[in-house]
């Protein structure tokens, strides 16, 4: 049965904790994940994005979070960002999964979030010639943030490839929900979420569940935000939603 997979971008921050925040008052910061892997079933790493994580913190991330458990990485900034998707960056795309193989070894690989640079217009070719030469039997998201991305053409493609269309919900731009892929990438980034936001996004994530669509979800991680607030909400509305051991 599809499900909905809830959590935070990131869990490492110490301004989450004390009276009335996320992580309890003396808590050791090497409990934190422990600790969130309690509260939600899933964690995007944002950190992936600037430097390849060690064996040992990956070690240690699996020993601190149960089985069902799933990390979502960001992919390194050398493929999306300096590279731009282009060819030089291919032969990197394996030393990324070969670093997350354990994850991957161990049931706990989420979806990896390919974010795209604000200035990456449009290029078809590009987009397919990378997709191609990913590893099958992975869940792979992308994220556009060039208007000129958001056309059917597009759609086909990741289609192609059971791609997700990440949906990135903002205060400039609400999120466009656009079925590519076997599973939906929710990201709420705004600055603020009230009941009637979530109600709307409850509904919507039910109706994909409805359809068979696994859909994963992040709430904006800010130093002195409580994305765990709206996190915890959408859990109550989306009684089919998978809850942490």
């Amino acid at each position: 049965m599809a499900q909905a997979h809830v959590g935070l971008s990131g869990y490492s921050y110490k301004p989450w904790q004390g009276p009335d925040r996320f992580y309890p008052s003396g808590l050791k910061q090497t409990d934190f994940l422990r600790y969130y892997a309690t509260r939600f079933d899933t964690v995007e790493m944002d950190g992936v994005w600037y430097r390849l994580p060690s064996d040992k913190s990956v070690a240690e991330w699996i020993a601190l979070t149960p089985d069902h458990f799933a990390f979502a990485p960001k992919v390194h900034r050398q493929i999306t960002h300096r590279s731009r998707l282009k060819p030089d960056c291919y032969g990197f795309v394996p030393v990324l999964l070969n670093g997350l193989a354990p994850l991957k070894d161990s049931g706990r690989l989420g979806p990896l979030l390919i974010q795209l640079p604000p200035n990456l217009s449009r290029d078809d070719e590009r987009l397919a010639r990378f997709l191609e030469q990913l590893p099958q039997g992975l869940r792979w998201a992308i994220e556009f943030r060039h208007e000129s991305w958001y056309e059917p053409a597009v759609e086909t493609i990741l289609r192609q490839f059971n791609v997700s269309c990440a949906a990135a919900d903002t205060d400039e731009r609400p999120a466009e929900c656009r079925d590519t892929a076997d599973f939906w990438y929710i990201r709420l980034r705004r600055s603020e979420y009230g009941e009637q936001d979530l109600q709307l996004w409850g509904k919507r994530l039910a109706d994909a569940i409805a359809r068979g669509k696994n859909c994963y979800v992040y709430c904006k991680h800010e130093d002195e935000g409580s994305p765990w607030i709206w996190a915890d909400r959408l859990l109550t509305l989306l009684p089919t939603t998978a809850t942490a051991a």
